[in-house]
C-alpha cells in the first residue's frame, strides 16, 4: 500500500507517518516545503527520524506548485 502525506514534517504529518510506517505493508510518500512557518530545525529534525524507514520516500516540494507536484508524482499511484 502506498500512502502520499502532505505536510509530512510538521506536527501532524510527521505522527501519521512514523504510525504508518510501523506497519510493514505500508510504503509512505511524504511531502513537505520546509516553510519558516515554525523552526526548521524540528522539521529537519522529524524528517531525518522518519528518513531511517527504508518504505518513507520525501519529496521537497509546494503543493502550490501544480506543474512540479504533477512531474514529480507522475505514475505513482497511491491508495
Amino acid at each position: 500500500m502506498r500512502i502520499l502525506i502532505t505536510g509530512v514534517a510538521g506536527f501532524i504529518g510527521f505522527s501519521l507517518a512514523k504510525s504508518l510506517l510501523k506497519n510493514k505493508k505500508i510504503n509512505v510518500y511524504g511531502l513537505d516545503n520546509i516553510d519558516d512557518y515554525y523552526s526548521i530545525k524540528i522539521k529537519n529534525l522529524r524528517l531525518k527520524e522518519l528518513k531511517k524507514y527504508k518504505k518513507f520516500n520525501f519529496l521537497k516540494v509546494d503543493i502550490c506548485n501544480r506543474k512540479l507536484l504533477q512531474k514529480k508524482l507522475n505514475k505513482k499511484n497511491f491508495d
